[in-house]
């Protein structure tokens, strides 16, 4: 389960509250040798909430008016590590990239980083930010193209409102999400991350009709995991299919359709039954949260699933208060 922590300067008195943002910004490497700049507008504010997804990191930014300057890189220096998926919320913002400016609006997103970018401004009036930072190892299976650098696309439709959507729902599911469960969650982000950026730099034609349910459904079904009346039909339901349609579409992956709704829910309930914060809730009360309506039902799925039944997951979790 991953912990998500927050630097804030909601304490802190108004007139120390910058020079706290930036020290506490600088002390993430990427960020060390970058020049902080307060800009005119309301008393400065700043709230950075992350958790790490496996090899990844979702954060939410809430900021005033400032800039941040990066030092110019040596012209033969390799591209950055981290590539940054960012998508606009509230407010304005604007980057530079290799002499190129990209601004963002809300219902806007962008890749940070394709290119070094030496300058991001945060304008008056308050901006509010999700954004995933990735490895460029993590884009391994994802088609990168020249023209994604310094580019906005549009998260009000299609797979990018979809991606925006679902990384919402990921990061407010973050301490409850399992290793396994994270692994799963990892897989669909890159796979809507590329094929995202293939439907808006037109490159949607060489995306199978297939390939892009797949990574539609498997977003939609970790978004409504909680829900008690998902399944199959519900899922066909809401990308107008067939339900032998949809299980053709997974027939090809590692996981069957009703798979990949039952394993995620039933390592949801794993993640909570161990957690220590959560002894005090009923067992029945933990599988029906994670959709389940019959507890005989989620017991033998569980046990069938890890060889144990919950009941005994319980009791270890208690024994090691």
């Amino acid at each position: 389960m991953a912990e998500v922590r927050m630097v804030s300067t909601a304490l802190v008195p108004e007139q120390e509250r910058f020079a706290f943002w930036r020290k506490a910004i600088q002390a993430r490497e990427q960020l060390a040798q970058s020049r902080f700049t307060l800009r005119h507008g309301p008393a400065f504010h700043g709230s950075l909430e992350y958790g790490d997804l496996g090899p990844l990191q979702i954060c939410k930014l809430k900021v005033g008016a400032h800039s941040v300057d990066r030092p110019r890189p040596p012209a033969r220096e390799k591209p950055a590590r981290d590539l940054v998926v960012v998508f606009q919320v509230k407010g304005h913002a604007y980057f530079e990239e290799a002499g190129q400016r990209v601004s963002l609006s809300p219902g806007e997103w962008s890749l940070i980083g394709v290119r070094p970018w030496s300058r991001v401004v945060f304008l008056p009036n308050g901006v509010e930010q999700i954004f995933l930072t990735l490895s460029r190892e993590q884009l391994a299976g994802i088609r990168l193209p020249e023209n994604a650098a310094a580019r906005s696309f549009s998260s009000r439709k299609g797979l990018g409102k979809l991606l925006y959507q679902f990384l919402n729902a990921t990061f407010a599911e973050l301490p409850h999400l399992s290793e396994q469960s994270e692994r799963s969650v990892v897989a669909t982000v890159t796979e809507l991350l590329n094929y995202a950026l293939l439907e808006f730099l037109g490159g949607a034609a060489s995306v199978s009709a297939r390939e892009g349910l797949h990574a539609r459904a498997q977003a939609y079904i970790l978004q409504n995991l909680r829900d008690p009346a998902l399944d199959v039909g519900q899922v066909a339901g809401a990308f107008h299919c067939s339900k032998r349609y949809l299980h053709k579409v997974f027939a090809s992956k590692q996981a069957t359709i009703s798979e990949s709704i039952w394993k995620p829910r039933l390592e949801g309930c794993r993640a909570d039954l161990r957690n220590p914060a959560l002894a005090g809730r009923s067992m029945t009360d933990i599988a029906f949260s994670w959709g389940f309506n019959n507890y005989t039902h989620f017991s033998r799925k569980f046990k069938e699933a890890f060889g144990t039944p919950p009941r005994l997951v319980r009791a270890q979790t208690a024994g090691r208060l």
